[in-house]
């Protein structure tokens, strides 16, 4: 078998950095029966709506192959950010997911808060925090696009999008399945089947199935957290309904039932004193952390091709997310507080991509959009029968509060619905042979109404607040984001951009467990908006052989939304607030290295300035954060891939052996840029800040040469470090963090048809 090394992780960064640079650009590698190194054909994507090759595109882009997919060993969207420049993916609950690419992201912890970085699959929109970490379903590839995509994607892509895009059915009858076993009594079954129902018609279905123990043991419970449990799908139809017009039409869905993980507690409850489990991997508590998620959509896309060379295309969509999550919000035995969180998103979308011919000096993508979504949550907090053993009458009277009413709930519920509608037209010109005008303008006019209901009258001295019955009220937002950039073509293998760029994130409204205070100020925030302005250098030498691309980039946002938790003594008070500015730069490098037809090293490598501008009254009593550096944004991190492939004729196979070393330095995990706390008992607590973590990961293995069957060994975290990897104060000022996940490693077996 022809085994391809080629990874793609393309575009982007600067030269500083080239030494160090990793992994990830894309084209076809070199084995022992391929055409030569020159032959290669350059990676295409479809970022700006229509097929181009990576290094046309100004844009920061890096694409990660279905090659490279396989070879590193990936299965969930979150483990592809350890091969990425200035990309950060979390590693906790699918609830909370969030991804940050370049120290500016978040997750949508409630539904009246929106992410910054859009997943989109085939084009399509997936939703919020909860449908983010989705399972890679045969992909033929992911691009993950840095910087503003406001012309693209529009809204709440500030930070970026990443796209998803499926292998489509073809006319061959083929197939694929795949088992691995693994530690944790680890369990991972892939398939797909490609069946041509005609001349102009086949249909696929792909399948994942995941499972795998926890590795954290609740002590109380008996149970190990953070398990997987998933079973994800993808039937597709692709029909030529004549020789003009192509139908696609695609369902997909994921089920996730399993014990998660928000994090183990460093302090007691109320950050007294140290935890009694202070050991990684062990927790104490009442009730285990769970989740169950069911994501479903479907799309249908049809592309019309007119006779003078116009494309017409429309993406009709429908999609849905649901999960149930429950959390010991006090960490303890004791039954305290549990919270119930039941959140649903229903989303309907439909585009229409007017596409001009691809010859001739002039391209371009008029389009235009439209984007209904309702979000829906129950949020109960229900005070437990230990949290005091007394009538709170009693305590009342002699300590003059009310604590919280043991057996009572706190009730959090409420809608909203989104309308938001885009035009746009995105595109270039070829001024001369070398020289090329970038463009792009998308309007956008969005529309938000809720109706929501908090009731803390039994919170007691949390002092969560009581809507005077159901609140509602409306905001809207417009925003014109353009971009413009000049490229130069220096010779055919070296392409020079640079671009200026805009977007904006829209308001909302905080709808979370907030004090009197905070409803009292009001709970609607502004929209956000970014300017951004970027360098990038792509090249190629020595026949293909070297592969590199380069971007150094500068982005100031205004109105940057900030959602965190403030200490109040007693408690938290959950904020979402409009800092006044932010501050992005630095620089990222991607290197394909191809010193023999048998060996392919990749790098690369991101470097990253992010800071407060300007954020009065940062901490809630007082001060400004100006200086202070952005949260989950480390200055540096990269990667390197070494590969290598050869034939074994005794057993008409292919040796494949690779390794990956991926490293981030520390970061801070809060606005105030703390490293240590000390609780009340005068213990000093680490707090605030991660450590550099460096991890490798392995993976040997036979392909057979007639392409039927193949088999690994892999292994990830191999010298098994156990470092945090995040730490947050949640609301009642428990100091909690997570780790690293252990060593894992397993055998993988591939057949082929």
């Amino acid at each position: 078998m022809n085994y391809t090394i080629g990874t793609t992780m393309s575009l982007t960064t600067l030269g500083a950095i080239l030494a160090t640079a990793l992994p990830a650009s894309a084209q076809n590698a070199a084995v022992p029966g391929t055409p030569p190194a020159s032959a290669f054909e350059e990676i295409v994507v479809t970022a700006q709506k229509r097929a181009q090759k990576i290094s046309e595109v100004p844009i920061a882009i890096s694409a990660f192959s279905q090659e490279n997919i396989e070879q590193t060993g990936i299965t969930q969207l979150r483990e592809v950010a350890d091969f990425i420049p200035n990309l950060q993916i979390s590693r906790g609950t699918d609830f909370t997911s969030s991804i940050t690419i370049r120290g500016v992201g978040a997750n949508s912890r409630n539904i009246g808060f929106d992410t910054r970085v859009g997943v989109y699959l085939d084009g399509v929109y997936l939703g919020q925090s909860p449908a983010i970490n989705q399972e890679l379903v045969d992909l033929e590839r992911m691009e993950v696009l840095r910087g503003p995509q406001g012309t693209l994607f529009g809204k709440n892509t500030v930070a970026g999008a990443i796209s998803l895009v499926s292998r489509k059915p073809t006319d061959e009858l083929e197939g694929r399945f795949s088992a691995a076993l693994g530690n944790l009594d680890a369990r991972e079954f892939q398939g797909h089947l490609n069946v041509p129902l005609g001349e102009t018609v086949a249909a696929k279905i792909s399948l994942s199935k995941q499972d795998r123990d926890g590795y954290i043991r609740n002590l109380h419970t008996g149970n190990k957290l953070n398990a997987r449990d998933s079973f994800a799908w993808r039937a597709q139809l692709r029909a030529g309904l004549s020789d003009s017009l192509e139908l696609n039409l695609a369902v997909d869905g994921l089920h996730s039932d399993r014990l998660s993980f928000l994090g183990e507690p460093s302090t007691d409850t109320f950050a007294v004193t140290l935890s009694d489990t202070p050991d990684p991997y062990v927790t104490n508590t009442g009730t285990d952390t769970s989740e169950d998620r069911d994501i479903y959509g479907g799309n249908i896309n049809l592309d019309y091709q007119f006779d003078n060379g116009y494309s017409l295309k429309s993406i009709t969509a429908y999609r849905k997310t649901e999960i149930f999550y429950i959390n010991d919000s006090d960490y303890a035995v004791a039954d305290w507080i549990t919270i119930e969180y039941d959140d649903s998103y229903k989303q309907f979308s439909q585009e229409f991509q007017l596409l001009s011919p691809g010859e001739g000096p002039l391209n371009y993508v008029l389009g235009l959009y439209y984007f209904y979504q309702s979000g829906d949550t129950r949020r109960d907090a229900r005070v437990g029968e230990d949290i005091f053993p007394f009538e709170p009458g009693l305590i009342a009277a002699g300590l003059g509060f009310l604590v919280p009413v043991h057996g009572s709930t706190i009730f959090n519920q409420g809608t909203v619905k989104t309308n938001s509608y885009a035009a746009y037209l995105n595109g270039g010109y070829d001024i001369t042979e070398r020289l090329q005008l970038g463009f792009g303008l998308r309007y956008t006019y969005e529309e938000k109404d809720v109706d929501w209901l908090l009731d803390g009258r039994t919170s007691g001295l949390f002092r969560i607040a009581s809507t005077d019955g159901t609140l509602r009220d409306e905001r809207s937002d417009e925003h014109l984001s353009h971009t413009l950039s000049i490229g130069y073509e220096f010779t055919e293998n070296f392409n020079s951009y640079v671009k200026y760029s805009t977007g904006f994130k829209s308001g909302g409204f905080n709808l979370d467990y907030v004090t009197a205070d905070t409803l009292a100020e009001g709970i609607d925030f502004d929209k956000e908006t970014v300017d951004s302005f970027e360098l990038g250098l792509k090249a190629n030498f020595l026949d293909n052989r070297v592969i590199l691309n380069l971007a150094a980039f500068l982005s100031k946002f205004d109105d940057y939304q900030v959602n965190q938790f403030i200490e109040l003594g007693d408690g938290s008070s959950i904020t979402i607030k409009n800092a006044a500015e932010v501050e992005t730069k630095g620089v990222e490098a991607e290197l394909i290295y191809r010193p023999l037809d048998s060996l392919e090293i990749q790098a690369s490598a991101g470097y990253l300035d992010a800071t407060f501008n300007d954020f009065p009254d940062a901490l809630g009593r007082g001060g400004n954060a100006a200086g202070n550096d952005l949260i989950n944004a480390p200055e540096w991190n990269y990667a390197v891939s070494i590969q290598y492939v050869d034939d074994i004729p005794d057993f008409d196979a292919q040796l494949l052996l690779r390794g990956d070393v991926t490293h981030s330095s520390g970061y801070f995990t809060t606005v105030e840029n703390i490293k240590t706390i000390t609780t009340a008992m005068g213990n000093s607590v680490d707090f605030g800040y991660i450590e550099p973590i460096t991890l490798v990961n392995g993976r040997i293995g036979l392909a057979s040469l007639n392409e039927t069957w193949e088999i690994y060994l892999w292994g990830r975290n191999l010298f098994d470090k156990k470092q945090p990897i995040d730490n947050i104060r949640d609301f009642f000022n428990t100091i909690v963090e997570n780790y690293s996940e252990p060593r894992t490693y397993g055998v993988e077996l591939i057949w082929n048809f």
